[in-house]
């Protein structure tokens, strides 16, 4: 008799410094993980959710390099780390730069705002894993990974807010060519006051038309 394998998915763990955080992210990090097929998690070990307060004085005097420029690690909102020196691949999740201008407001109350902050990051970061484990590709990382993220992002939302697409099929019969005009510039908007990379742009308007 065969064994049944359980689902394997990456640990979570919260180690705050000090911080205290305006909501629970680890519950929304469970659900998108959730949401990711099996195959792409494989070798992952953890994602860690923590504070940029958190890193250790050394840590914090490096820097990350993302699409040929450097940056502080301290400011950085993830980090992916590869599989090493016997250890597993895992990611890093610094909420209060992830939150940084949002925390004041009152759009983090709303669910899905909250949910776009952190699948932002999540879904960025576990698009460099798969780059790196398992469809390896010769362009830039941070686009690739951006890419894998419009694509993670939308299976979360497919998954978890199907109204949002019965919606969207509603505008597009009452009106498609209009729905559509409105959705690119809305990707547009976004692209230009740099929110969104053109990958993303690319990928997002790309899939969208897929996918209605």
């Amino acid at each position: 008799m065969a064994a049944t394998t359980a689902k394997q998915r990456p640990t979570i763990s919260v180690s705050y410094s000090g911080y205290e955080p305006p909501f629970d992210v680890a519950p929304i990090v469970r659900r998108m993980l959730d949401s990711v097929p099996p195959q792409y998690l494989s070798g992952l070990s953890e994602i860690v959710i923590t504070d940029s307060a958190s890193l250790s004085r050394k840590r914090r005097r490096s820097v990350t390099k993302s699409r040929q420029r450097k940056v502080s690690m301290v400011q950085a909102r993830g980090l992916y780390h590869p599989a090493s020196q016997g250890a597993r691949a895992w990611i890093e999740i610094f909420v209060d730069n992830v939150l940084r201008g949002w925390e004041k407001g009152l759009w983090l109350r709303i669910p899905l705002i909250r949910e776009g902050r952190v699948g932002d990051v999540l879904f960025h970061e576990i698009g460099h894993h798969i780059h790196f484990t398992y469809r390896p590709e010769h362009r830039e990382r941070e686009d690739v990974a951006d890419v894998w993220k419009v694509r993670l992002e939308h299976g979360y939302m497919k998954s978890r807010h199907r109204w949002i697409g019965r919606f969207g099929r509603l505008l597009r019969w009452l009106n498609g060519p209009l729905f559509d005009k409105m959705r690119i510039k809305a990707w547009q908007k976004q692209f230009l006051i740099g929110a969104i990379s053109r990958a993303e742009f690319e990928e997002g308007v790309g899939k969208k038309r897929r996918a209605d």
